[in-house]
C-alpha cells in the first residue's frame, strides 16, 4: 500500500477529525467530499485576490470591499508571491510541490518577501477560529525555503470580520514546531502501517459527512 504522505495541514487535519472518513476520502478515495456553498464562495474569493495582487485582473463587483486589502499589498515594497504552492522533504528542506521526495507540502495564499523578513498571509472566509498550527507550519516552511531570512511574521486575515490573527517566528522556533507535528504524522503513518482507521464519532457526523451509513455506522446518527 502507497504511504499516507506527502501530507498538508489540511489532511493531518481531516485525519485527526475522523481516521475512517480521512481514509475513505483520501486514501481509498471510495468518497467524494461534496463541495458546499461556502467552499466554493471561498475558492472564489481567494482567485480574485490572487489575481488583483498578482495586477492580472481587477476585483469583480462582488469582490470590491476587499480592495483596501489589495491596495495595502501592492503597495508593499517586497517580492509578492500569490498562491505560492511549495514542498518540504522529510530533512525539513525545501523541494518542489510534486517532487518526488516532497514530505510535506502546502499553498501559501500570500507572501512578501523582505531582505530578512517575510510576511506571510492565509485569507480566510470562515468564522474566527483560535488554531493557529497553519501558521507555524507556513513560518517553518518559509525558513526552509528561504534560509536568510530573521523573522517571519504570519497572519490569518478574517475577511468575513475584518480582523487579523498574527504570530511571529524566528529560526530558533522551527526546531520546536516541527517536533510538535512529528508525533501527530506519526499516528497517521501508524494508521495506514496497521490499515486500521478508527472512526471518531462527533457533534460532525450528522450533518456534515459525506461518509454514508454503509460505510459507517456513525454517519447521519
Amino acid at each position: 500500500m502507497a504511504g499516507v504522505l506527502p501530507w498538508s495541514y489540511s489532511s493531518l487535519s481531516a485525519f485527526e477529525t475522523c481516521p475512517r472518513r480521512y481514509h475513505l476520502t483520501r486514501i481509498a478515495k471510495v468518497v467524494t467530499e461534496k463541495q458546499t456553498e461556502a467552499t466554493i464562495w471561498g475558492n472564489q474569493v481567494h482567485k480574485a485576490l490572487e489575481d488583483a495582487v498578482a495586477g492580472t485582473k481587477a476585483l469583480d463587483q462582488q469582490f470590491t470591499k476587499y480592495q483596501p486589502i489589495v491596495d495595502r499589498v501592492r503597495a508593499v515594497n517586497a517580492k509578492k508571491l500569490t498562491e505560492n504552492k511549495f514542498g518540504i522533504t522529510a530533512g525539513f528542506k525545501p523541494t518542489t510541490f510534486f517532487a518526488k521526495d516532497v514530505w510535506f507540502r502546502g499553498v501559501i495564499d500570500l507572501t512578501l518577501l523582505k531582505p530578512k523578513v517575510a510576511h506571510v498571509w492565509d485569507y480566510k472566509t470562515g468564522k474566527v477560529k483560535s488554531d493557529g498550527d497553519q501558521l507555524k507550519l507556513f513560518a517553518a516552511s518559509t525558513f526552509a525555503a528561504y534560509p536568510y531570512l530573521e523573522k517571519v511574521k504570519t497572519s490569518y486575515i478574517w475577511l468575513a470580520y475584518d480582523k487579523t490573527t498574527s504570530a511571529e517566528f524566528t529560526k530558533d522556533d522551527v526546531p520546536g514546531i516541527w517536533q510538535e507535528f512529528l508525533p501527530r504524522v506519526g499516528r497517521m503513518e501508524q494508521a495506514l502501517a496497521d490499515d486500521k482507521w478508527l472512526p471518531n464519532p462527533s457533534g460532525l457526523c450528522k450533518a456534515h459527512c459525506s461518509v454514508g451509513k454503509k460505510l459507517c455506522d456513525f454517519c447521519g446518527s
